[in-house]
């Protein structure tokens, strides 16, 4: 009986720390997506949104492995900015988020997306360098080169 109560208490504590008063973060983002006349390219398995934004179907394509260069910027739900740049990156070697190299798997160089995740893909129900726990992540991401 006491695991039962146990399993319990760990599952509500996991449930409140994806939702931001009382929401899950699957409504929030579906209301993010549907705020912005997004048309979502493709929603995988994990609850990413890839949203193509300039297509380059004659660019390479990405293969794990590769140095990736990508310009980005990342924002919050509310569209508060928490980061931008350049960056490079070996993509699928697990040195970034999961929905940061999930989502740009799935792009060619010379392509911009949108990607959208939920924390579980982000940075979990932590706070981590300013990003609260449990804060799906909004990426506008343009693949500059792979090598």
């Amino acid at each position: 009986m006491r695991k039962i109560y146990l399993f319990l208490a760990i599952l509500a504590v996991a449930i409140t720390a994806c939702q931001k008063d009382g929401i899950p973060e699957e409504d929030q983002i579906n209301s993010y997506v549907t705020s912005k006349n997004l048309t979502v390219t493709e929603k995988t398995a994990s609850g990413l949104r890839y949203i193509v934004t300039k297509a380059n179907p004659t660019g390479a394509a990405l293969k794990a492995g590769q140095i990736i260069n990508v310009n980005y910027a990342g924002t919050f739900l509310s569209g508060k900015s928490f980061d931008s740049g350049n960056f490079s990156f070996v993509l699928g070697a697990g040195r970034v988020v999961e929905g940061f190299d999930e989502g740009i798997a799935k792009m060619r160089v010379g392509e911009k997306a949108i990607i959208i995740f939920p924390s579980t893909l982000g940075y979990g129900p932590n706070d981590y360098n300013g990003i609260p726990g449990g804060s799906p992540l909004v990426f506008d991401i343009e693949v500059v080169s792979a090598r």
